[in-house]
């Protein structure tokens, strides 16, 4: 008697390998990103980073607000979890000396007295429509304690989610929200160092993502031009010299990520 394997012969399992070989690949290379709908205004986006970090505490309400009010297309801002589940607004993956995850929101906001919670800020922008909500998940390593998947309930539950971008340095973090939630916008954020640890340059297609945000400093036309043949948006950071502005919006990037409105600002009208 001749035990078989999965596969009744050796051509089978290679028929098997070369399908899913193609499959892989048409994964990959078939993979065209696609727009926010609820982004009521086209290219170059102009974002406040953190809020606006020049004129309020960065991260807090006031922040968001003064952006939305000067005229800005959107914010970007850090949302990790606490202790006891809530989704806070904040960068630093640590506060005086305790990390952020191991800290109840009440305790948080003893030490950040300003803190905002995501559902705060949503309740804010519901009075700004059409503006970009870039929500960048702060997660290191595989183990995120369910991060990623209250996000996406907060989100889908926002009725702002056709406006969210849900962005991160960490892949784990944007495949999760891809399986939990294909609908959503996603982008994977790098910089130097992260090319440096991962050997080659982020591709769009393996994770899916709809946009890249390099930092401005590794971005020229070409790498722009490669990525809006996939449709693949790329928004930038963080910006605040205007020449760096005016450049940058000559290659045709997406949005500008900045922490002054008002040199945003001036930079797009040519200033």
């Amino acid at each position: 008697m001749v035990l078989r394997g999965p596969f009744g012969s050796t051509a089978d399992a290679l028929a098997f390998l070369l399908l899913l070989a193609l499959a892989l690949a048409v994964w990959r290379l078939m993979w065209r990103g696609r727009t926010l709908p609820g982004v009521g205004r086209g290219g170059p986006l102009l974002v406040g980073h953190r809020g606006t970090r020049t004129v309020a505490p960065e991260n807090t309400l006031s922040a968001f607000r003064r952006a939305f009010e000067a005229g800005l297309d959107g914010v970007e801002f850090d949302v990790q979890r606490s202790l006891d589940g809530a989704l806070v607004i904040t960068h630093d993956s640590a506060v005086e000396g305790t990390d952020v995850r191991d800290l109840t929101l009440a305790e948080l906001r003893e030490r950040l007295p300003q803190l905002a919670t995501l559902d705060e800020l949503f309740a804010l922008a519901r009075g700004y429509p059409g503006r970009l909500l870039n929500l960048e998940i702060k997660a290191e390593g595989v183990r995120t304690r369910g991060l990623e998947r209250a996000v996406v309930r907060a989100v889908l539950a926002s009725r702002a989610a056709d406006r969210v971008l849900v962005s991160s340095f960490n892949p784990l973090s944007l495949l999760r929200v891809r399986l939990l939630a294909p609908g959503l916008r996603v982008a994977l954020l790098y910089a130097p160092d992260t090319v440096r640890r991962l050997g080659a340059r982020p591709r769009p297609g393996w994770l899916h993502v709809d946009a890249l945000h390099p930092h401005h400093g590794m971005v020229d036309r070409g790498r722009v031009a490669g990525a809006h043949a996939r449709a693949v948006a790329v928004n930038v950071w963080t910006v605040n010299d205007p020449d760096d502005m005016r450049r940058l919006r000559a290659m045709g990037v997406d949005a500008i990520m900045g922490d002054d409105p008002e040199t945003l600002l001036r930079s797009a009208r040519g200033g």
